[in-house]
Formats: C-alpha cells, structure tokens, sequence
C-alpha cells in the first residue's frame, strides 16, 4: 500500500533553537545513521549515543545524540534513527542534506503517522488524535486529543461493531443452518439494535462541542455606540486593544482578538455600534457588525447601566433577539443605586469593564450557553470525519426499524442492512479505507510528523 523506501524530515520547527531533531524511517535508517553519525559497529536499540555528525566528506556538521529503535518497536513500526543536533537551522538542512543523499526521500507531511497507521501501531482515530493535539489551542482541547490518542473512541466504536457483528451472525447462522439453531428472537434483535442506535445518538451529539473546543466560541459584543462595547472587549482581552472614546461612532469596523475562557478558545468580535446613519464608512461597518452577529456561536447585547434601556438599545435587540442574546449591562462603577434592577430584562448580568466586577459569572453564562460548564477528563469529541460515518450508520438502522417487520421474513436483506451500518462504523478506526480518505487525513499534518 505504500512504498517502503527510507524517509527523513525535520520533527522540529525550522526556527533557531536549543535542540533539533531530524528523523529517518526505513530499512535504511540505520545505515543511512551510521554515515552522518560517529556510531560504533554493533549499535543498541534505544539507547542514547553521543558523538560528531558529519557530511559526505567526513567534515563535522555539529555534535549531537543519536537514538535507534528497530522495527517493530518504533512509532511508524519500521526502524527509525533520531539525531538531535542542536537547533540551528542551517545545521538542521544540512542534516537532512545529507541524510537524501545517503538515500532517504524527504518526508510528505504527516507520513511518519501515515506509515504508523499502515503498520498497524494506531488505527485511524489516533492518527487524528495526533494532528489535533499538534494543533491543540487550550488545554481542554489538548485533554480532548489525548482521549482520542488513547483510543477512547476506537474502544466505543468497536464495541458497537461487536454488537452489530454478533447480530449479523446469528441471522448468517440462522440462513445457512435453518435446521441446527434457533430462529433469533425477534425482541431481543430490536432491542439490540436500539441500544447501539442510542450509543451512536450519544457519539453524535458530542460532535458541535468538540468543533467548539477545538476551534474556539465566536462571541461577538453587540449594543448601540457609547455602551462600552469596546471596554468591555479590552476588559477581556486585558489589555487597551480597541480605542475607547467618549465620541459616537469610534469602532467603525470589527474588533477581533483570541483569549480562553476556563480552557476554551475564542474569538471575541467588537462590532461596531449599530445606529441609523448616513456617513458611508460608518454604514459599512454596521452591515459588517450585522453579518459576524450572525456567524457567531454567543451575542453578547450590551447596554449602558448608569442610563438604562433607551429606545435604541430595543431597536438593536430588536434585530438580534433571534440569537438568543446574553443580556450585559455595563458600567456598574457608575451606578449609584445598584438594588434597582428595573432594566426591562429579567436576566441581566450588570457588569463593570473598569473594575471586572461579576466579569467570573459573565464568563459562566457564555459557558452554560454552549453547555462546556461540565468537563471531564474522560470526555470524547468526534470530529466531521466521524461524524458523517455515525450518521451513516444511525439512518441504516433507522431503516431497520422502521422497516423491521418486512426484513424479519427477509433474513438475507437484513443482515446486508446490519452490514451496511458495521462498515461505517469499520471506517472510522481504518478498518476499512481508501488511499483517498487517508490523503486527505494525513495532508493536514506537518512535515516530520
């Protein structure tokens, strides 16, 4: 399935660092280690030697550690030599120079992995597991990938496969030897099949949370001009990012900035204030303001305490009430009377972008909005990939279902339908795939991994 020549990259950034690391995988990587490397005759798998790495005439590039693993006990199952010479980039290129003209190919991306895959050392799930820890932007998202890397979901889709496999052969056994055993019972076989359409239901509901965690909450702040749009963004940004002025109008176009929130990425959009006017750049804006309120996950509507709900303010939540808003009222440094919470809403957050005040409920409702409050270490996200398949699966039971009576005196169309739904599930940890679906997996992945 692929060719089993030797391949070399950088495993680390092409940047000025302390360490580098270059990784050769294949039959000829020990040999091809030998020659770049002062190593003795007889070399030991994992075992840490230090020595000269050196070119093609003998002239030392730079000193280092090498490390070997043979196959089968490596991360791609083939032999694999790691140098670590020290960060510098132009000794890295020479290393890998060097390392071709020995007889190694210059990696694709993600062929280390895809090798890995291949020779059977991690299934499919886990491959990605590894492209999104690399890409990982929080420490949730990080806690998410390693639960998918140590094949977590691999565990739950294969239980699922076992259940629809047994099924398939009891109805198999059922065709082929009408006379030796007992005819399936009906109930059980639908209660089995609800069962796994119920643990497929739960996958799949796992799959917006997990696009969230891994690509972050789009919030966008959203209320008239002179509300505190903008402080309220510097506030959570921490530091002055967008101009504040007491003058109409100052935002113009849209703010956006990256922070978490308790381990969640997001990116936090300040709109410019939406009014009624006639200055053309102002109106640009505003269509622009409409349009990210639109394509974000939270709206925050804000609106000015210390002068309470103006007609403005109800025309804007007007406009965006279909987003099911967050209702923040800002400036609560100015207010004087803070029992009276007569502001029109019944569920107001009132806080302050000055001194932070109740910023720590704030950011609990944007949490609460999108159900991330509860976290576990042990929490599964599916990505699109799987979530196609499980969908895939799900509707051909649901045909089962539905058409259950029929397929019950049709024993060979059932279990072609019960197969159908188990190849789906077959795809998602690799069992079964073509050279097009792994391309497109392991093209997102950088070089050397």
């Amino acid at each position: 399935m692929y060719e089993k020549d030797t391949i070399v990259a950088n495993a680390t950034p092409l940047i000025p660092s302390a360490v580098g690391i270059v990784r050769i995988s294949g039959e000829k990587a020990l040999q091809i280690g030998k020659k770049l490397f002062t190593l003795p005759e007889k070399v030991e798998e994992r075992k840490a030697y230090y020595g000269k790495i050196k070119d093609r005439k003998g002239e030392i590039i730079d000193e280092g550690l090498l490390l070997f693993f043979k196959a089968p006990r490596s991360f791609t199952g083939e032999d694999v030599v790691e140098i670590y010479p020290h960060g510098s980039v132009p000794v890295i290129k020479k290393i890998l120079q060097e390392a071709i003209y020995f007889g190694a190919r210059f990696a694709q991306p993600g062929e280390f992995t895809k090798r890995a895959f291949l020779n059977g050392k991690i299934d499919l799930t886990q491959a990605e597991a590894i492209a999104e820890l690399i890409e990982a932007k929080t420490e949730r998202a990080t806690k998410a990938a390693v639960n998918l890397l140590e094949g977590k979901l691999s565990k739950k889709v294969n239980q699922l496969r076992e259940e629809l496999m047994h099924l398939i052969s009891l109805i198999e056994a059922e065709i082929n030897f009408p006379e030796d055993v007992e005819e399936i019972d009906e109930e059980t076989l639908k209660m089995s099949l609800k069962s796994v359409l119920k643990k497929i239901e739960e996958l799949l509901k796992t799959y917006r949370k997990g696009e969230i965690i891994r690509e972050g909450i789009k919030l966008a702040i959203v209320g008239r001009p002179n509300v505190g749009k903008s402080s309220l963004f510097n506030a959570f940004v921490g530091y002055e990012r967008a101009i504040v002025s007491e003058f109409e109008g100052t935002t113009r176009d849209f703010l956006e900035e990256s922070l978490s929130i308790n381990g969640i990425p997001v990116k936090l959009l300040d709109t410019a204030g939406i009014r009624e006017t006639e200055n053309k750049v102002e109106k640009i804006g505003i269509e622009k303001a409409l349009q990210k309120i639109e394509e974000a996950d939270v709206v925050l509507f804000v609106f000015d305490l210390s002068s309470g709900i103006t007609e403005e303010d109800m025309q804007i939540y007007e406009k965006i009430k279909n987003k099911n808003p967050i209702i923040v009222g800002n400036k609560l440094d100015l207010v004087l009377d803070k029992n009276n919470e007569k502001y029109y809403f019944n569920d107001v957050i009132p806080v302050s972008s000055k001194t932070l005040q109740n910023f720590d409920q704030l950011e609990e409702k944007i949490l609460q909005k999108l159900n991330l409050l509860e976290e576990a270490d042990t929490d599964i996200y599916i990505n699109l990939r799987h979530y196609e398949l499980l969908k895939k699966a799900k509707e051909v039971i649901e045909r089962v279902l539905k058409d259950f009576e029929y397929l019950l005196s049709n024993k060979e169309i059932l279990m072609l339908e019960i197969s159908e739904a188990e190849r789906a599930l077959e795809e998602i940890t690799g069992e079964i795939t073509t050279e097009d679906i792994l391309g497109n997996i392991f093209s997102k992945f950088c070089i050397g991994k």
